[in-house]
């Protein structure tokens, strides 16, 4: 691959920067352990939806695109207790479309730059987006479908659920070429400041939930082109395009999305109690506070539905 050709994924700036705010607050104050665990992967394990159903909406595109994208992303359900509703109507053969105000969990559109998903259940935190935005984006889907389309809906499904970065784990760090990074990326097309690059490609401070050993082969792991890295294609981060769910992909999404009643429970319990510490965290924002309160009020709310 040409680096005059490589595009990488990021989010908007407007939206990154009330992302980054937002997790600025959540740490806020937070102590560093919550029962026991660290508190960055209690963070990142609340960013992980209930079992359960995901409604979602198309802006733009027709069904012939709707169903084509449903029916990749509904690969994830295959091997977790999460399904999608695409809203599809066996009547007028079409699936459920956006609207202004629209709160479904994940909103499909086409219209910005690059493909990315905010993710987890950031897609429903108004503090960084309003209903009615876009929380997946999928830039000229509508027009043409590239090549490697069926993997990169994987991908970006993949964080709508709640993964992130293979190559941003903290099992490996990637031997990146930061002074060649930097002046690349801060150039066309990307134009890139430090911080995004940082953002995007440094590892992640701690593992999630669904922690593992660094999975080359996953579908959340980038292929990135030989020259970013100091040792080319030696590198254990180089790796060619993957364009479907790993065997690795496939585990993490049965430990996160169990089907067993008994595992759901338990992880129902540990969200709960970790919940309950960080609504009476003293010093934090009322936003945060109350965006707690809200995720706990939801859960209580399940408990009491079965």
């Amino acid at each position: 691959m040409q680096k005059n050709n490589f595009i990488l994924e990021h989010y908007p700036d407007k939206l990154q920067a009330k992302i980054e705010r937002r997790d600025r607050q959540k740490r806020a104050n937070t102590p560093n352990y919550i029962n026991g665990n660290i508190f960055q992967l209690v963070l990142d394990d609340l960013k992980l939806w209930r079992v359960g159903t995901l409604k979602v909406s198309f802006k733009g595109g027709d069904a012939s695109l709707h169903q084509k994208i449903a029916n990749v992303a509904n690969s994830w359900s295959d091997f977790g207790n999460l399904q999608f509703d695409f809203g599809y109507d066996p009547e007028s053969g079409e699936y459920r479309k956006w609207t202004t105000r629209d709160k479904s969990h994940i909103r499909v559109g086409f219209e910005y730059d690059g493909y990315w998903s905010l993710v987890g259940n950031d897609s429903v935190d108004e503090e960084i987006i309003d209903p009615g935005d876009i929380s997946l984006n999928l830039s000229g889907f509508d027009a043409l479908l590239p090549s490697n389309w069926e993997g990169t809906v994987l991908h970006e499904f993949g964080h709508a659920i709640g993964f992130h970065h293979e190559h941003q784990t903290q099992d490996i760090e990637c031997d990146f070429d930061w002074p060649k990074l930097y002046d690349y990326l801060g150039g066309p097309p990307n134009y890139w400041p430090k911080s995004k690059v940082d953002h995007n490609l440094r590892q992640l401070r701690t593992g999630s939930y669904t922690y593992s050993a660094h999975d080359r082969h996953s579908i959340m792991h980038y292929s990135f082109p030989a020259w970013m890295f100091i040792t080319k294609e030696e590198s254990r981060c180089f790796t060619d395009e993957n364009n479907t769910l790993s065997e690795e992909d496939k585990k993490m999404m049965s430990i996160a999305y169990p089907f067993a009643n008994e595992d759901v429970q338990k992880l129902d319990s540990y969200r709960m109690g970790n919940l309950e510490v960080l609504i009476e965290t003293k010093g934090t924002t009322e936003s945060i506070h109350n965006l707690h309160k809200k995720h706990l009020e939801y859960y209580q709310a399940q408990r009491t539905d079965m």
